[in-house]
């Protein structure tokens, strides 16, 4: 009998990416329709706040191998245990020191890694909207 492979960090942060996506459009569309009988949509945004994190416990004990799997490891613990990548794009970071030295030194050590990645690298809407409401 062989053991299935846990999906890398980088697989799993996919996952995360798009059920995000789809709760911070559902929160909008909640927001939008205010007063509205809103029973199913937050059925259905619990069912998703379930699914995310059980996705973000499975990243924490997934495997991380290459560069691509730690910096999607850094943007969940910066959402999920921090929530600081939506205050970073809107404040700059000029405001997180600590955190703008971490960012600036993965840069300087993986430089041409982390264009590749990053240029490639899925978003959430939410940080998405943060970045340009900056």
């Amino acid at each position: 009998m062989t053991e299935t492979p846990h999906p890398s960090i980088s697989a799993l942060h996919k996952q995360w990416v798009k059920l995000e996506n789809e709760q911070h459009e559902l929160a909008m569309a909640i927001e939008r329709l205010g007063g509205a009988d809103l029973t199913v949509m937050r059925e259905r945004q619990a069912r998703l706040l379930l699914k995310i994190g059980a996705v973000v416990a499975a990243i924490q004990d997934a495997p991380g191998t290459t560069v691509e799997d730690f910096i999607a490891l850094l943007d969940v613990a910066l959402e999920h245990e921090l929530d600081l990548a939506c205050d970073i794009a809107f404040y700059g970071p000029s405001d997180y020191p600590m955190t703008a030295r971490l960012l600036r030194a993965l840069v300087g050590k993986f430089a041409g890694s982390l264009l590749f990645i990053v240029s490639a690298y899925p978003t959430t809407r939410r940080q998405q909207h943060a970045f340009e409401r900056r």
